[in-house]
């Protein structure tokens, strides 16, 4: 079981239990599991609203988008990271391996972006 009393604001938006509860309120297990979490650690109450209204801006960002255009992006990202020089000259063995080292990175930069536009967003209002 993890530690979730150690958790800081960001662990718990990262957090994929707790992202799952903020996105699904009438989950009943869940938020039974989250309440009597809460009741056995009211400290982290105040961290833990902090975590859910970035959740929420993050995933209004995310939802703002339409499915075309997340298609869309995803097919541009993986088109980037096929077409990187440094790929072509590898061994056939090893491209599909470093293609996905670089889809990773592509793909945490795609997510730490959107992370840092909603707690802009977050700041300012």
């Amino acid at each position: 079981m993890k530690n979730f009393a150690q958790y800081t604001v960001e662990d718990f938006a990262a957090e994929p239990l707790f992202i799952k509860w903020v996105q699904q309120p009438d989950d009943m297990e869940l938020s039974n599991f989250w309440q009597v979490w809460l009741n056995n650690h009211p400290y982290k109450s105040d961290e833990v609203e902090e975590a859910r209204a970035l959740v929420g801006q993050l995933s209004d960002a995310y939802m703002g988008m339409s499915a075309q255009e997340v298609r869309g992006l995803w097919k541009r990202v993986i088109e980037t990271v096929n077409t990187i020089p440094e790929i072509d000259p590898l061994d056939q063995e090893v491209k599909p391996l470093a293609s996905a080292l670089y889809f990773i990175r592509w793909f945490i930069a795609l997510v730490v972006g959107v992370a840092l536009l909603g707690l802009i967003i977050w700041k300012i209002s």
